[in-house]
C-alpha cells in the first residue's frame, strides 16, 4: 500500500515537471518536441487548469501588493476631493443668501442716469451713535468722498472716506448724516437725520406741515441745487407711533452685504474732516 501511494506522488510530480516543461516549450513552434508536446498537453491540460487555478490568487495577491501605493494615493486624493465637495455643500445656504444680497444691491432702478460701482462690504463698525462700513471698492474704481451709497431699495448713506481699494461709508442711523427728502405726492419738504436709537430716523418737516402726512408717506432725496444726492432716491416712510413721527428706511439698514454706489458728485459741497480713516492719506468728509 505504502509502495503504490509513493507511486503515485512521483506520478503527480513527473506530470507537474512535464507540464512546466512543455508550457515553456510552448511558445516554439517546431522541433522534435512539437508532436509530443501536443500529445502531452492533452492528457495534461486537467492538472495545468489546476495548476493556474491554485497559481492565480497569488498573483492578484502580489499585484496588490506591488500597486498598494498607487492604490492608497487614490484613496487619498478621493478622501481630499470628498472633503472638499462637502464643504461646498456646507457653504450653499451662504452663497444664496449672498446671491441674493448681490441682486438687491445692483437692482437699481432710479437715478439710472449715473453709473454705479458695486462692493462687498468688509467691516461694519459701530461706535456708540457713529456707525461706519468699509467696502472693497475705492479711488482705484472711479469712487470719491460724497458719493451716495444705495441698495435697490433706496438709499444707505454716503462716502466718507476713500483710498485705492477701500471706501468708508456712513450709514444713514448716524445722527451726524442729514438728507434733505421730500414726498413725492404732496411734495412736503423735510430734512432727515439718523436717530440713534435703533434704524429709524429723525425727520424735521418744513412750514409746519406736521399734520399733513400720513402714515406711510413716502419720501425720496430731493435733489435740490447743491445737494450731495440726486433726486429720486427712495428714504423710507413716515411711521407715526404714539403720537410721534419718524422714518423707517426703504434700505435694510440691518443687512448689508453688498452695496451700490452711484457716481454723483454734486457742483458744490461743504466738506468737513471726519476726524477718520486711513493715516496715510488726507481724506474729506461730505456734509449731508
Amino acid at each position: 500500500m505504502a509502495s503504490a501511494s509513493f507511486s503515485s506522488r512521483r506520478l503527480v510530480i513527473l506530470l507537474v515537471v512535464t507540464a512546466f516543461t512543455l508550457m515553456t516549450l510552448d511558445a516554439r513552434e517546431s522541433g522534435p518536441f512539437s508532436g509530443v508536446r501536443s500529445t502531452t498537453l492533452a492528457v495534461t491540460a486537467p492538472l495545468r487548469s489546476t495548476v493556474r487555478w491554485a497559481v492565480s490568487p497569488l498573483g492578484s495577491a502580489w499585484q496588490g501588493i506591488a500597486h498598494y501605493d498607487d492604490v492608497q494615493d487614490e484613496n487619498n486624493v478621493l478622501r481630499s476631493r470628498v472633503a472638499e465637495l462637502e464643504g461646498q455643500l456646507a457653504q450653499v445656504p451662504d452663497n444664496r443668501a449672498d446671491l441674493q444680497a448681490l441682486r438687491e444691491a445692483t437692482k437699481v432702478d432710479f437715478a439710472e442716469q449715473y453709473g454705479r460701482v458695486t462692493g462687498q462690504v468688509v467691516s461694519d463698525r459701530q461706535t456708540g451713535l457713529e456707525r461706519i462700513v468699509e467696502i472693497n471698492r475705492g479711488s482705484n474704481d472711479g469712487l470719491a468722498v460724497g458719493m451716495p451709497v444705495v441698495t435697490g431699495n433706496g438709499l444707505v448713506g454716503q462716502i466718507v472716506s476713500v483710498s485705492g481699494g477701500r471706501s468708508s461709508i456712513r450709514v444713514m442711523s448716524d445722527p451726524r448724516l442729514h438728507v434733505g427728502v421730500v414726498s413725492k405726492r404732496s411734495r412736503i419738504v423735510g430734512v432727515t437725520s439718523g436717530g440713534g436709537d435703533g434704524n429709524n430716523l429723525v425727520i424735521d418737516l418744513l412750514d409746519n406741515a406736521a399734520n399733513q402726512v400720513t402714515d406711510r408717506t413716502r419720501f425720496e432725496t430731493s435733489g435740490f441745487d447743491a445737494s450731495p444726492y440726486p433726486g429720486g432716491i427712495p428714504v423710507g416712510f413716515l411711521v407715526l407711533e404714539d403720537g410721534q413721527i419718524s422714518i423707517r428706511p426703504s434700505a435694510d439698514l440691518d443687512r448689508l452685504s453688498f452695496l451700490t454706489v452711484l457716481l454723483y458728485t454734486p457742483e458744490s459741497e461743504e466738506v468737513v474732516s471726519p476726524g477718520e480713516g486711513d493715516p496715510s492719506e488726507t481724506p474729506v468728509e461730505a456734509g449731508g
